[in-house]
């Protein structure tokens, strides 16, 4: 996987050139790791307290302090399992835009493969949370025409790249370009 900058994305006319695919930025490693605490941290005390809590009061012969670290031990996994998933999910996203339209690859045991036509695009929002702006990272949402999946979500993009990649899949009937 290729690293890049911001600078790539807009070297040599622009985003439009790249014909490998890019790897998101390491930046975006460290945001999918903090997600991956976050939701770790949420289902993993979830888990502890609403499946634990139970067998913690069937397994009554035991004291209350073990059985407590065993339910922190169970949450400590889920969460320590989330993180290494957020960095699994960085780690296998990569992206390029051609003259087809935006390509994206995900995951590695089970690989995802989307390609987004420019004609089948409708609109693109972009979302910078406060965890991305504080990275310098964004997510790109394209919304697309006519299917079951009518939206690319895709977080981790520089926030340059993002905005590059908006105005270069906006059609170019949609730009405004022929209001006065």
């Amino acid at each position: 996987m290729t690293e890049h900058t911001e600078d790539q994305a807009t070297a040599s006319g622009g985003i439009e050139d790249a014909s490998d695919w890019r790897a998101l930025p390491d930046n975006a490693a460290q945001v999918a790791m903090i997600a991956g605490t976050i939701w770790g941290l949420a289902f993993g005390f979830g888990i502890a307290s609403f499946i634990g809590w139970p067998l913690l009061r069937a397994w009554s012969t035991l004291s209350l302090l073990p059985s407590l670290a065993l339910l922190m031990a169970l949450a400590l996994v889920i969460v320590i399992f989330s993180i290494w998933l957020g960095y699994r999910r960085w780690k296998f996203s990569l992206w390029k835009l051609d003259d087809t339209g935006l390509h994206v690859k995900r995951g590695r045991l089970w690989r995802k493969e989307i390609l987004i036509p420019r004609s089948r695009v409708q609109h693109l929002d972009i979302e910078r949370g406060p965890i991305e702006r504080h990275f310098g990272l964004a997510t790109l949402i394209v919304h697309t025409a006519g299917t079951r999946m009518h939206a690319l979500r895709q977080p981790g993009f520089l926030d340059a790249d993002a905005v590059a990649l908006r105005d270069a899949l906006v059609p170019a009937s949609g730009r405004g370009d022929d209001v006065l």
